[in-house]
């Protein structure tokens, strides 16, 4: 029991060490996002849900008005892609005309609700569910935004 414990304590340490490690090399993720930002930069935000996903309706409840006035107070434009189910991928035919681009940068998508981001016609982030939602992906819109506001 003893060398179990021994083993456990020293796997947590490296395991401990490995991750602050790994957090002191790599940038944030918004690093590479920003400095994409201009001023003139087109900033939009793509929800693509499902009237079935439970995850999406509780976001849809909670949030999307918030997001959609904040968006429109900050020139950001928002665009919702619905599919029709989540047993069937969000595809092609879904996209308005003018955003096919995005679909063919991101390509078929199961995952709703998921969140994109694009910075002049580029996809710079994309999230899955409200967890990363909330934690990654509504933080940085908010930098990006304030970059391109701040560099005007």
């Amino acid at each position: 029991m003893r060398n179990f414990r021994v083993v456990l304590w020293l796997a947590v340490a490296l395991l401990a060490f490995a991750l602050e490690c790994s957090a002191q090399a790599s940038p944030p993720i918004s690093a590479g996002i920003l400095e994409s930002v201009r001023p003139n930069s087109r900033l939009e935000v793509f929800y693509l849900g499902t009237p079935d996903c439970p995850y999406c309706n509780q976001w849809e409840k909670k949030a999307r008005a918030d997001l959609q006035a904040w968006a429109a107070a900050k020139g950001v434009y928002y665009v919702e892609i619905r599919g029709e189910t989540l047993r069937a991928p969000i595809v092609e035919r879904h996209y308005p005309p003018e955003y096919l681009s995005v679909y063919q940068q991101i390509g078929p998508s199961r995952g709703v609700p998921r969140f994109l981001l694009t910075i002049d016609g580029k996809v710079r982030l994309s999230a899955f569910g409200i967890y990363r939602y909330d934690e990654i992906f509504l933080p940085i819109l908010k930098q990006v935004a304030e970059r391109r506001a701040n560099q005007s």
